[in-house]
């Protein structure tokens, strides 16, 4: 009895071993979660700020900062969308990229000239004392005749000037060149022919450009071998 009592004490002894504790939670910290901003990638100061993206037929603008990277990219040769073939570029509107459309081109006006010639008197001879000749008035129609160089000429006589400075009479020849001044036209000597009449001539051109502006004539003919008188143009 005493036997038996012993041994199922050994055995209880042996079923009742305590169990280890759990071992302690493992409590790793985590750093905190970085929130991305997004990049504006429109907002500009000047036009040279904004390039077309994407790269093969762009639809808009962006700023140089944020331009696709378009290395080995191979586009269609077609026209699409708002930036092709010039349909419009990339500039800075109100402080955000943009695509401003291209705008119709300006036909240039070219504004027609002409010169106008006023001749008098409608009676000339050297013996008449009141004028030292035909006096001839230029108008530049236009045109800033300050600006253009008139050409005289004359198919006889020659050219005077005379003005209220001093009221001196100076020949200036045959031909004249100068920027539209009243000029007069004189003969001193009786023509070769009284059936050929004398064409003055004033062509206007661009002081600049070389370009014509216009030219009149002025048409006498002879009333005898020491007068002349204006050819009536109507």
């Amino acid at each position: 009895m005493l036997l038996f009592l012993c041994i199922a004490a050994a055995l209880l002894a042996g079923c009742t071993s305590q169990t280890p504790p759990p071992a302690a939670p493992v409590i790793t910290t985590l750093p905190p979660a970085v929130t991305t901003v997004p990049v504006d990638s429109q907002t500009c100061t000047t036009d040279a700020d904004c390039v077309p993206a994407p790269c093969c037929h762009p639809t808009s603008c962006v700023k140089q900062a944020a331009k696709p990277v378009c290395d080995n990219v191979m586009c269609t040769m077609s026209c699409e969308g708002p930036l092709d073939c010039g349909a419009g570029s990339c500039g800075c509107t109100n402080g955000r990229c943009s695509v401003v459309p291209a705008q119709p081109p300006t036909l240039s006006v070219v504004t027609k000239t002409s010169v106008t010639l006023t001749a008098s008197p409608q009676w000339y001879s050297p013996i008449m004392s009141s004028t030292p000749g035909i006096g001839i008035t230029v108008d530049g129609n236009g045109f800033d005749a300050a600006r253009s160089q008139f050409v005289w000429n004359a198919t006889y006589g020659k050219f005077f000037s005379w003005g209220p400075v001093n009221y001196t009479v100076n020949e200036v020849g045959n031909p004249v060149t100068n920027h539209g001044e009243k000029l007069y036209w004189s003969f001193t000597e009786q023509p070769a022919s009284i059936l050929e009449p004398v064409i003055i001539t004033v062509t206007a051109t661009d002081s600049k450009t070389g370009r014509m502006l216009g030219s009149s004539n002025v048409v006498l003919l002879w009333d005898g071998n020491n007068a002349v008188r204006l050819r009536d143009t109507k």
